[in-house]
């Protein structure tokens, strides 16, 4: 007997209110899928991680699949995720949890592209700046090697900055007075991406070239999409 799969993309939320940023694109990806799937919040009070879980499972599944719509695994999706998916889960459930779209294809794709649009003369070098963690190691490492990727795709210097923990983007600045090329790494337009680039137009004297983020990006409909390749529960085209 075939056990019957359900999605759950896993987005991040806010305490006070539903975020609607990056919700067009899941529902986009969602048209793709073969199974249930449902959205489920980690942060607020409506549409919760707990309610998606319930909602599946009232359809009969049995397989969970977690995709994080999030970009790096750190304390979201190595510790909460799992541990409140594991006291709302049937008992006879099976979890897949798949890992966060930063070091997708379709990511290096959308910030390759961002530096290709740029003017070639004077080739900038690219400060990438991340959320940042000071809980794990890993998501720098990946950060890292997506500057490495970027500097040989682009042929500009591309440094890996965080805003939270260690290798802060501020530090970093303060090295590189020449006018450079930002690329903040979020999935939104929210609180942090919004700091940053307030902070950087306040506090620097030259005029860097600051790039979009990739909210609401074709790019996150692609991510989502390859993450969920190996699975089974989309339409090839």
């Amino acid at each position: 007997m075939t056990v019957k799969k359900g999605v759950i993309f896993v987005l991040h939320g806010r305490k006070d209110r539903v975020v609607q940023t990056n919700i067009t694109a899941v529902q986009q990806a969602a048209s793709k899928l073969t199974v249930p799937f449902d959205i489920g919040f980690l942060e607020g009070k409506k549409q919760t991680l707990e309610d998606s879980i319930v909602q599946l499972a009232s359809k009969g599944c049995k397989e969970f699949i977690f995709l994080p719509v999030l970009l790096f695994a750190a304390t979201h999706v190595k510790i909460e995720l799992p541990l409140r998916a594991g006291k709302v889960l049937p008992q006879d459930a099976v979890a897949t949890y798949l890992e966060p779209l930063g070091t997708t294809h379709a990511v290096l794709r959308f910030l390759a592209e961002q530096l290709k649009g740029q003017p070639k003369l004077l080739p900038q070098a690219v400060l990438l700046i991340a959320h940042g963690t000071p809980h794990f190691d890993e998501p720098f490492s990946q950060l890292e090697e997506i500057a490495q990727k970027l500097t040989l795709i682009s042929g500009r210097k591309v440094y890996p900055a965080n805003y939270h923990g260690k290798h802060l983007y501020t530090e970093i600045l303060q090295q590189l007075p020449e006018p450079l090329i930002i690329q903040r790494l979020f999935l939104t337009d929210g609180f942090l991406p919004t700091k940053i680039k307030q902070d950087i137009l306040a506090k620097r004297k030259v005029k860097d070239t600051i790039l979009p983020t990739l909210a609401d990006s074709v790019a996150v409909v692609k991510a989502i999409l390859e993450r969920l390749a190996d699975s089974n529960v989309t339409r090839h085209a």
